[in-house]
C-alpha cells in the first residue's frame, strides 16, 4: 500500500470513527517532508516523513494525526511565546496524549503521558518542567538537560521569537513523534507570523473546534476531557501580569488630602471639598516563598511583574520578605529606590502564618501584600485587616483575598 493510500485510509478511519479528530484533520494539509524526523505541524500544514509513517502501524497513524491536529486546535502553534521549543513541546504532549489514549486511539511506544499533568494547562506544565530542568541543571552543573534553555528568564522576546522572524525548525523531544512548530506568515513564508496574524489563526482554529465539537455530538462521539483541554487552553491566554495590576490598582488608598486644590466634582454645588492626592499608594509588601517549589524562570517574571507596579504606582516603600516556615530575611526600598534581584533563601516547609505574624509585631501597615507562592502550606484562620494579593504559581485558591494563577506565564 503507498504513503497516499495509508494516509487516505487513516483520515477516513478517523472520520468515521473519531468524528472531532477527523472534522479537525481536514483542516491541515498534507506535505511530505524527509527533513523531519517524524510529523510536525504550524497549523497550516501537516509535514511528515514518509519513512516515519511508514514504520506506523494502521492503528498508530490514526492515532498520531489524531495528535497531531491536537495542537493546532488547543492553539500550540501560537502561544509558545519566547518559551524553550523542546519544554513546549513536551508540554503539549503531556496535555495531548491522554486526549487521545483515552479516546481509544493508539499512540507509538513511550509517548510522554503522565497522570500528575491530568487537568493542567500546556503553560502550567511548561512551568514544572522548566523547574525540573533547573534543578537538574543546579544539582548536577556538569550536564546539559536536553530543552533546559533559559527557565530563568525575565520573559523578554528572544530575537528569534520575534513576530516576522525566521521561523524555527521544529525540535525533537524525548517521546515524541510529532511536533509542534510556530504559527506561520501567510505573506512571508520562512517566517513566523505577526500578533494579528495570530490572533486571525486562533479564530479560525476556535471555530473549528466549535464546529468538530457539534460534529462529534451529532454522532455521539465526543471524546472525554477535550472541553476542559479547551478551557484551561481558553484560561491559559488570560495575562496574569494585567490581572495583578489590576487588582493592585483597586487596592491602592489615596496618600492624603489636599485643600489647596479644592475638589472640582463639587464645585458647582458650592461646596468646596478636598482633592485626593494619588502620589503613592503606601507601603507594599512582598513575600517569597522560599520552599523550593518558585523556578528560577517564574520569579524573574514576578520580579518584572513587580518593579512595572513599584514604577507606576510609586509606594512610599516596598518590603520584601523571604520565607518557608519563618521569615529568613527582610528587605526594604524606599519609593524611588531600585528593587534588588530577588533572591530566595531557606528551602524548607511552607507556613504563611509568619508572614502576618511578622507585619503585626513589627507595626508595619501595608496598603497591599503580594504573596508569591503554589499556595501548599499552612494559611491563617483569620483574614488579616488589609487586602492580601496571591500570585500562585499552582491551581489552588486561598480562602481570603485575591488569587490570581500564575500558571499561564
Amino acid at each position: 500500500m503507498t504513503c497516499e493510500h495509508r494516509i487516505a485510509k487513516a483520515r477516513t478511519t478517523l472520520l468515521l470513527d473519531q468524528p472531532f479528530f477527523g472534522a479537525l484533520f481536514y483542516r491541515l494539509k498534507l506535505v511530505a517532508d524527509p527533513s523531519k524526523k517524524t510529523m510536525a505541524t504550524d497549523g497550516v500544514s501537516l509535514f511528515y516523513n514518509p519513512a516515519f509513517m511508514e514504520s506506523l502501524a494502521p492503528a498508530e497513524l490514526v492515532g498520531v494525526f489524531a495528535h497531531e491536529v491536537m495542537h493546532p486546535a488547543l492553539h500550540h502553534h501560537t502561544r509558545r511565546g519566547n518559551r524553550d521549543p523542546r519544554l513546549w513541546n513536551m508540554a503539549a504532549d503531556y496535555v495531548i496524549n491522554p486526549l487521545v489514549l483515552d479516546a481509544g486511539l493508539h499512540l507509538p511506544k513511550d509517548v510522554l503521558n503522565g497522570d500528575q499533568y491530568r487537568g493542567m494547562s500546556t503553560e502550567a506544565i511548561y512551568n514544572q518542567l522548566a523547574k525540573q530542568a533547573e534543578d537538574e541543571k543546579k544539582n548536577n552543573p556538569s550536564s546539559s538537560t536536553p530543552g533546559a534553555g533559559n527557565p530563568s528568564s525575565s520573559g523578554g522576546q528572544e530575537p528569534d521569537d520575534q513576530a516576522g522572524s525566521v521561523k524555527p525548525e521544529p525540535v525533537e523531544t524525548p517521546g515524541g513523534f510529532g511536533q509542534v512548530m510556530d504559527a506561520p506568515n501567510p505573506t512571508q513564508p520562512g517566517t513566523t507570523a505577526t500578533p494579528a496574524q495570530i490572533a486571525e489563526q486562533e479564530q479560525e482554529w476556535s471555530a473549528a473546534t466549535v464546529e468538530a465539537t457539534t460534529i462529534s455530538r451529532m454522532a455521539g462521539r465526543t471524546p472525554g476531557g477535550v472541553a476542559r483541554a479547551m478551557e484551561a487552553s481558553a484560561e491559559a491566554h488570560v495575562d496574569w501580569t494585567d490581572h495583578l495590576r489590576r487588582s493592585f490598582s483597586s487596592a491602592m488608598v489615596p496618600a492624603d488630602y489636599s485643600w489647596s486644590r479644592p475638589n472640582r466634582r463639587f464645585a458647582h454645588t458650592g461646596l468646596f471639598l478636598p482633592s485626593v492626592q494619588k502620589e503613592g499608594v503606601g507601603d507594599v509588601m512582598v513575600a517569597v516563598d522560599c520552599s523550593g517549589s518558585i523556578g528560577g524562570r517564574i520569579l524573574g517574571l514576578f520580579e518584572s511583574a513587580i518593579r512595572s507596579l513599584v514604577e507606576e504606582h510609586r509606594p512610599s516603600a516596598v518590603h520584601v520578605l523571604y520565607f518557608d516556615e519563618t521569615i529568613h530575611k527582610h528587605d526594604t526600598f524606599d519609593c524611588g529606590e531600585p528593587i534588588d534581584t530577588l533572591s530566595p533563601v531557606g528551602g524548607g516547609g511552607t507556613n504563611f502564618v509568619p508572614i502576618f505574624e511578622y507585619v503585626a509585631d513589627h507595626e508595619l501597615m501595608p496598603t497591599t501584600v503580594i504573596v508569591l507562592t503554589d499556595l501548599y502550606g499552612r494559611l491563617p484562620t483569620e483574614e488579616p485587616p488589609y487586602p492580601v494579593l496571591w500570585a500562585c504559581t499552582s491551581r489552588v485558591t486561598a480562602p481570603f483575598g485575591e488569587t490570581i494563577h500564575m500558571d499561564a506565564a
